[in-house]
């Protein structure tokens, strides 16, 4: 698919070029239906640099890279429904806030084939230590989510937010450890350089992020994608939840005596506290 096509590509590819995949990413929505010289002169560039932007992609041309977006595009319509008439109230506004949010976990769903979640799966399970670090809205999810695959019985630690804890788990990674960020943030981000040296080590880094343009998807070499598009200034990480709640649960059922056992302890001990 052309997300994965660009970001394969994405450290090689010039000024020019770069400008063109950011827009693609951003607004592919927009981008699907656009001519190579009306996507040119969005961005900025020669319409032979959209051309060959596309043929650097591997793509026989233009035309080809766009049946790809509009595939994609295709896809989310079928799965989105449709959202309800708007009204000047604020309870309809929270109504149309969770329409959105129940359309962008269909978008979600479209995204993150089973061949991508399988692939996560798989890494999460084989991995001798799994670190998990999130920050600004994100965090939250993060350490929640490592909590839950401790839940699990899978070996894994969360790392906060200050460097010197994040550098701490990140010390001494060895092949097939995976370092997992989560991060609402397009720019300039402490996830993605967590992220960006988790891959200079040799680990397995895995973005989970609302965002396929920003800085963190691209630093990892593996994303999850969590759409969160909705209308005002707050993000909405009602997916991300979704989608880590749901891979921590799908390896918790792997291992339900284990589980149920150490679920049965905490019983226990709680009805000593209490």
């Amino acid at each position: 698919m052309f997300r994965e096509q660009i970001r394969k590509h994405y450290d090689h590819l010039s000024r020019s070029y770069r400008r063109v995949a950011d827009f693609i990413l951003s607004d592919y929505r927009t981008a699907a239906f656009l001519t190579a010289a009306a996507l040119a002169d969005t961005v900025d560039v020669d319409t032979t640099t959209v051309v060959r932007f596309a043929q650097r992609l591997g793509y026989p041309g233009y035309p080809e890279l766009i049946d790809d977006i509009q595939e994609q595009v295709k896809l989310e319509l079928n799965q989105t429904y449709a959202l309800p008439a708007e009204e000047d109230t604020v309870e309809a506004k929270v109504q149309s806030l969770v329409a959105q949010d129940r359309a962008n976990l269909e978008k979600l769903l479209a995204h993150n084939t089973l061949e991508a979640i399988e692939n996560v799966l798989d890494m999460l399970r084989a991995a001798p230590r799994i670190i998990v670090t999130g920050e600004s809205y994100a965090a939250p999810i993060a350490e929640s989510f490592a909590g839950m695959l401790k839940a699990a019985e899978l070996p894994v630690v969360y790392a906060g937010g200050d460097v010197y804890d994040r550098a701490r788990e990140l010390a001494h990674l060895v092949r097939k450890e995976v370092v997992v960020g989560m991060t609402p943030v397009e720019g300039a981000s402490g996830v993605a350089e967590v992220l960006r040296f988790a891959r200079s080590e040799g680990a397995i880094s895995l973005a989970c992020t609302p965002s396929l343009s920003s800085k963190a998807a691209r630093a990892a070499e593996h994303l999850l994608y969590a759409p969160g598009e909705v209308e005002g200034t707050l993000p909405s990480l009602t997916g991300l939840y979704a989608l880590t709640t749901a891979i921590a649960q799908a390896l918790a059922v792997e291992q339900s005596e284990t589980a149920t056992k150490r679920a049965a302890e905490i019983d226990h001990a709680l009805e000593g506290l209490a």
